[in-house]
Formats: C-alpha cells, sequence, structure tokens
C-alpha cells in the first residue's frame, strides 16, 4: 500500500514560500503559502495534483541543473588550474614530444636499505 505522502510535501511547499517571504520580503510568495497550505488542507485531489506537479518539476530539474553546476565548476575552478599547472610546470610525465627517450635514470645510495621495507 502506497502512503500519503502529498500532505507533507504541500506543507513543505508552503513552507518553503514562507521562507521566500521571510528572507527576500516579498508580498506574493506569502500569498501563495497561504493558497497552496489552503488548498492542499481542504481538497485531497487537488494535493494530489500539486505533489505530482512538485515531482515532475523536481524530475526536470535533476536533468538541468547538475549540466549547469558541473560546467561551472569546470570552467571557474578546474580549467583556469589546468591551464597554470600546465604553464607554471615542468614535465614531469614527458608527456611532450621532444624527447628522445623516455627512460629515466634513477640514481640509488644504498641497496640493502631500499629492499628491507618495499611496500
Amino acid at each position: 500500500m502506497k502512503k500519503d505522502t502529498s500532505k507533507s510535501t504541500i506543507l513543505i511547499i508552503s513552507l518553503g514560500f514562507v521562507i521566500i517571504f521571510l528572507v527576500f520580503n516579498q508580498k506574493w510568495a506569502i500569498y501563495t503559502a497561504l493558497i497552496i497550505g489552503l488548498i492542499g488542507a481542504f481538497s485531497d485531489w487537488a494535493a494530489d495534483k500539486i505533489e505530482w506537479l512538485w515531482f515532475k518539476l523536481s524530475l526536470i530539474l535533476s536533468k538541468i541543473i547538475p549540466t549547469i553546476l558541473l560546467a561551472i565548476v569546470f570552467y571557474i575552478f578546474l580549467f583556469p588550474f589546468s591551464l597554470i599547472s600546465k604553464f607554471f610546470t615542468n614535465d614531469p610525465l614527458l608527456l611532450r614530444n621532444n624527447y628522445n627517450s623516455t627512460f629515466t635514470d634513477v640514481m640509488k645510495n644504498d641497496v640493502r636499505k631500499s629492499m628491507e621495507k618495499t611496500w
């Protein structure tokens, strides 16, 4: 049996509009909260429809918002960091093609000491 969550969804939506009113002092938000709260309190059918619309809106936003956020993070933080790293570091992985060989000569002084703790 499916649990009826439409009343709690209406309550959360109304609370969200009240918070918008308190933060931004917009009169339309308190009226919207009152209307949605009254509709949800007196009509189960309308509460179900408002909940259905709310979940469809959240589904649409879940497809759009992560892409926008990831693009913002990439272009504001990661891309400039990669450019700075590319211009101001040497080439430790030997990725540039101006080397005759990718072999690196490693000089270790004490072989016995390095074999004691291999991991």
